[in-house]
């Protein structure tokens, strides 16, 4: 007799739900083992399961982290991609996309929480509409449990939204993506680009003409740490907001006036202290 969990795959199963696909997680060696392994639980937990799960050690990892690892029992195949030295995420994710088997590709980041059924959506998206490229899903944003959210971030759903909204921020929420592989490697890959490495893909896969689409559920329970606020302030990060903004300019998708309207708003803030900028980005950014 089938358990509850067995049942509903096997329904996505036999409806012809299952597109194959590989989830991409990039670990270092600075990541909590405790937040990994509850990841690791709310993947085992999905309604679809990968069929290839990539990961890529960014540099050497801790024996608590490996540990983790070594007691993960997934049905299909583990793809690990070892790098000797850390490289930072853009480079990693990059070769993991390049490592992955399968068309598409689920990002994850490896302290965050999938909704059980958050495969099973998108994938009922992209049976629904082949022409996709990329399709993400709503976030909670979470400080201790996942059962209380401190806050969501919501992203237009449609094609038409998503490119209004690539104009001023992020159109997707990074830890719900999945994406085309091929579209993904045609424009470029993931690149070194600090705080940015998924804008940057996005916005090049879009100029490319990659169809966009976001699920209206919250498909990841993403986990806010104390020092978010703090990493999206100061000097560096301020060159890597420019750089995201010329880039927008440069492959057409704002024109000069919206590049200046952008930077006189974005760029100052940046220079708020921590509790400020946190008061921003809970003002205009989130909902509670």
């Amino acid at each position: 007799m089938y358990t509850s969990l067995a049942r509903k795959r096997k329904k996505c199963y036999d409806t012809g739900m299952k597109q194959p696909f590989s989830l991409l997680m990039c670990l270092y060696a600075k990541e909590d083992p405790a937040y990994l392994a509850r990841c690791v639980d709310s993947i085992l937990a999905q309604t679809v399961l990968p069929d290839e799960w990539v990961v890529v050690k960014d540099g050497p990892l801790t024996g608590e982290l490996e540990a983790v690892l070594a007691g993960v029992r997934f049905p299909h195949e583990m793809n690990i991609v070892a790098l000797p030295e850390n490289v930072t995420l853009g480079p990693a994710r990059a070769e993991g996309l390049r490592a992955a088997k399968h068309d598409w590709v689920a990002i994850m980041d490896s302290d965050d929480i999938c909704a059980p059924d958050r495969f099973e959506k998108q994938l009922g998206m992209i049976n629904e509409n082949p022409a996709l490229c990329l399709v993400g899903g709503q976030i909670a944003e979470f400080a201790e449990s996942p059962e209380q959210a401190v806050a969501l971030r919501s992203v237009p759903t449609g094609h038409d939204d998503v490119l209004r909204f690539t104009k001023r921020r992020n159109p997707f929420n990074s830890m719900t993506v999945m994406l085309r592989r091929e579209s993904a490697l045609a424009a470029g890959n993931y690149r070194y680009f600090p705080w940015f490495e998924d804008y940057d893909l996005w916005t090049r896969m879009i100029r490319g003409g990659a169809v966009c689409a976001n699920h209206p559920d919250v498909l990841v329970h993403a986990r806010v740490g104390a020092g978010m606020y703090a990493r999206r302030r100061g000097g560096s990060y301020i060159r890597s907001e420019w750089r995201m903004q010329r880039q927008l300019l440069d492959l057409g998708l704002i024109n000069a006036a919206e590049f200046a309207g952008n930077v006189a708003t974005r760029i100052p803030i940046r220079l708020l202290p921590e509790r400020a900028l946190a008061a921003v980005y809970n003002r205009f950014a989130r909902s509670r």
